[in-house]
């Protein structure tokens, strides 16, 4: 073989080698992009059987005892089987994980509401979760009170920069969970932006 055809050979073999490494780069790319869709389905499938649960047994689930304590309702849907078994943390029966391992739990309070809150990481997921759950509670809107995000400081002081209400709140001008559109769920969920804890709450039972 002549040398300008070894030299030729060598060229079209890092021409097929750059175009693999072209190849590869968007097809871990695509897979990147496909597996977080699958996650932000996920999580929404989650969620959405969790609210369904506490729509439909929020008059059951609550306790008319008197109780002064804050009651944890997460043991009583597992064992009415309406919690995801990929979502229990274990050995601890009040606390949930989505797909994007965001903490969820789902409470009775002593003043008689019943809440789920979501406790948003400061990551690359959290508005995509945040999204999701703006968007499965506007589902349920007639069911839900209200949903908000509450952002906690480090001094352990907290705001409320929104709040949208399900059907039977939303009155005298407020903001109603139903009609919110995408760009103004955006815009809510980026408030979450760098803050070191952000809870988003979904509240039943509340009537005012």
């Amino acid at each position: 073989m002549k040398f300008y055809e070894i030299g030729r050979s060598m060229v079209e073999m890092l021409g097929v080698l750059a175009i693999i490494g072209v190849l590869s780069v968007g097809a871990i790319a695509g897979y990147s992009k496909a597996m977080f869709k699958y996650k932000s389905n996920k999580q929404a499938e989650q969620l959405s059987t969790i609210i369904s649960a506490v729509s439909r047994y929020q008059n059951d689930l609550r306790l008319n005892d008197g109780s002064t304590d804050t009651f944890q309702l997460i043991p009583l849907l597992k064992k009415l089987h309406e919690i995801p078994e990929d979502m229990f943390v274990k050995n601890n029966e009040s606390e949930l994980r989505d797909v994007f391992n965001s903490k969820y739990l789902v409470y009775h309070h002593v003043t008689g509401y019943i809440g789920i809150l979501s406790y948003l990481q400061n990551d690359d997921s959290s508005l995509e979760v945040c999204r999701n759950i703006y968007s499965v509670a506007k589902e349920f809107h007639a069911d839900v009170s209200d949903v908000r995000i509450i952002i906690t400081q480090n001094d352990n002081t907290g705001s409320q920069p929104s709040t949208r209400y399900g059907d039977k709140n939303c009155h005298s001008g407020r903001k109603c969970l139903r009609d919110m559109t995408v760009t103004e769920t955006d815009e809510l969920c980026r408030v979450c932006d760098g803050s070191k804890y952000c809870i988003l709450y979904i509240m039943f039972g509340i009537i005012s």
